[in-house]
């Protein structure tokens, strides 16, 4: 049994997707639990859903194995079945205190970072552990292939893709670009987000920025859906990728920004450190770890992040402009990187011979 999300437009769903295939292809007998069955129509191609939903309501020849997939909250032990493994992820200094009980009465517990290797361990999980990297599908993402149209005729065009939420420092992100850059720059910001109810947030960003606005660089925002295929088609479609978070427990879209060979400013702390350094990436300085008082998630209060230096970002975001034959390098050098190092077969040999060694 494979418990969570598969439908929406999450990072957790896509990752769901990639790991149900990966069981599928190594003969795996599937059944899953979906968390997200509303959202069936919300973001994928027919085709798809048809795969995703013919596991639905698949016979178990016996109850051996579950692993549940989401975020920890709703992490519970499966008195039903003999092993249980949860796979779940946080972004700040530590896990909440509430999650801990619940994990340790799983099997083994599995994480994508180093990162989360250390918070999860730290908050007192004591369970066997295990560092399962991220699940991609490489083959969707190709420098190669049409571009997504945009109403954006500056030559540069920075993305950035987030939940308009504190944590992913979309305050720092527009004050940084809106500080640096003029329209003679020829550089444009674009912003894809999930939920339009939240543009007026960004919006409100920009206008409270202290400089004219005819001074200001142009910042476009996408507030709807798009297909996977056509998130690919947004890479394509811009220059380089940049996110200043406070805290990420693996950080997806650096990931799926570097394997379309863009160059990739992202902050030095938390879980997407495991795959970005100095020589194929631009880390921003971060100023200290400050703790978090107030948050939309009260899971958040108490627990510390990373504040990134607004004023090294520009420096960043100025460099990948100016040195524009440096950023390339840099990027190319990162798609090797993954490429090599987080595969899908190495991946699916980690998830396999987790499942197998219980087998026996």
């Amino acid at each position: 049994m494979l418990d969570g999300i598969f439908y929406n437009g999450h990072g957790l769903a896509e990752g769901n997707r990639s790991l149900l295939r990966i069981l599928d292809k190594a003969g795996y007998r599937v059944r899953i639990y979906v968390r997200d069955s509303s959202d069936k129509q919300m973001a994928l191609h027919p085709k798809e859903i048809k795969y995703i939903s013919s596991f639905e309501n698949n016979r178990l020849t016996s109850n051996d194995m579950y692993i549940y997939n989401w975020i920890g909250s709703h992490a519970r032990y499966n008195p039903e079945f003999r092993i249980n493994i949860a796979r779940t992820t946080f972004e700040t200094d530590r896990i909440p205190s509430s999650w801990v009980p619940a994990l340790n009465k799983f099997n083994e517990v599995w994480v994508q970072s180093k990162f989360n290797m250390t918070t999860f361990t730290s908050s007192g999980v004591k369970v066997p552990m295990r560092l399962i990297p991220n699940f991609f599908d490489f083959g969707q993402f190709s420098p190669a292939g049409p571009d997504l149209s945009l109403p954006v005729p500056e030559s540069f065009k920075f993305l950035s893709v987030f939940d308009v939420k504190e944590r992913k420092g979309y305050d720092i992100l527009l004050r940084a670009f809106l500080n640096e850059f003029t329209p003679e720059d020829q550089a444009a910001l674009v912003i894809k987000i999930r939920d339009s109810s939240r543009t007026h947030i960004i919006e409100q960003c920009i206008k409270a920025h202290p400089k004219p606005k005819k001074k200001r660089p142009n910042v476009y925002i996408i507030d709807h859906m798009l297909e996977p295929a056509d998130i690919v088609s947004l890479y394509r479609a811009c220059d380089a990728f940049v996110l200043p978070t406070r805290g990420e427990g693996w950080g997806r879209p650096f990931f799926e920004a570097m394997l379309m060979e863009m160059p990739v400013i992202g902050t030095n702390w938390s879980g997407h450190t495991d795959f970005m350094h100095e020589r194929n990436s631009y880390l921003i300085d971060i100023k200290g770890l400050t703790q978090i008082s107030e948050y939309e998630n009260p899971l958040f209060i108490g627990h510390y992040w990373a504040e990134p230096s607004v004023e090294d970002l520009q420096i960043k975001m100025r460099r990948v402009l100016e040195r524009k034959a440096e950023a390339k390098m840099r990027a190319m050098a990162a798609k090797q990187e993954l490429l090599q190092t987080y595969n899908r077969r190495e991946t699916s040999m980690k998830v396999i011979r987790e499942i197998e060694k219980y087998r026996g």
